[in-house]
């Protein structure tokens, strides 16, 4: 009964605007500039490449009755030019990403990581059936490409509601959240993580900077 009336009066805030946010900024590791070995993909890139999309920050909040949302969402994760269309992806436990191909050439879209292994296959763009992975297991997922091995991209499964990625620069807002006390986390890559204790208070701004000096 407690934590019905919890939930109930968390959501009372929410509903009459008592609620704070938190903004902030993630210092994204620098990473070396590697040339792309077009060499070894011959006959296996017949379009353009594009350099990798900037790094980015997952960012989310948990605590006392924060849980993924029970409705499952889908979130699409496309490879195109020859690279994930995103660096890094943070999605709430239970959301199936769907892996469109819109180059000419195959792709073989694979993680080994222990959250979530799997194998799509190879496949082309205009292949009807568009390979898709339900995340249903809280960690982090290394995803590459088994033809083009420069092509890597991140996924990040949490639970909770409460989640963004940030900008290129690391900056980063969540609005709406309730008054509390939270554990808030950064992640960059399998190596670059930090968390803090916060409070939000009411129609109030909460800023945090990772990591913290």
């Amino acid at each position: 009964m407690r934590i019905v009336l919890t939930i109930f009066l968390v959501s009372l805030l929410h509903l009459q605007g008592e609620t704070g946010t938190i903004t902030g900024t993630v210092q994204i590791p620098k990473t070396k500039k590697t040339e792309i070995p077009l060499g070894k993909y011959r006959g296996k890139i017949s379009g353009k490449v594009a350099p990798p999309s900037p790094n980015v920050a997952a960012v989310w909040l948990e605590g006392p009755n924060l849980t993924a949302p029970s409705k499952s969402s889908r979130v699409v994760l496309a490879q195109k030019n020859y690279q994930f269309s995103e660096p890094l992806l943070v999605v709430a436990k239970g959301t199936t990403i769907t892996f469109p191909n819109y180059d000419p050439d195959f792709h073989n879209i694979y993680s080994l990581s222990k959250p979530k292994r799997f194998d799509l296959g190879r496949y082309k763009a205009e292949e009807k059936d568009i390979p898709s992975v339900t995340f249903d297991k809280l960690g982090f997922i290394a995803l590459r490409c088994e033809i083009h091995d420069h092509m890597k991209a991140n996924i990040i499964v949490v639970d909770t509601p409460h989640f963004i990625t940030t900008d290129a620069n690391g900056k980063f807002t969540l609005k709406n959240i309730p008054p509390g006390n939270y554990t808030l986390h950064a992640q960059t890559d399998k190596k670059h993580k930090w968390k803090t204790s916060i409070t939000v208070q009411a129609r109030k701004t909460t800023t945090v900077k990772f990591p913290a000096k």
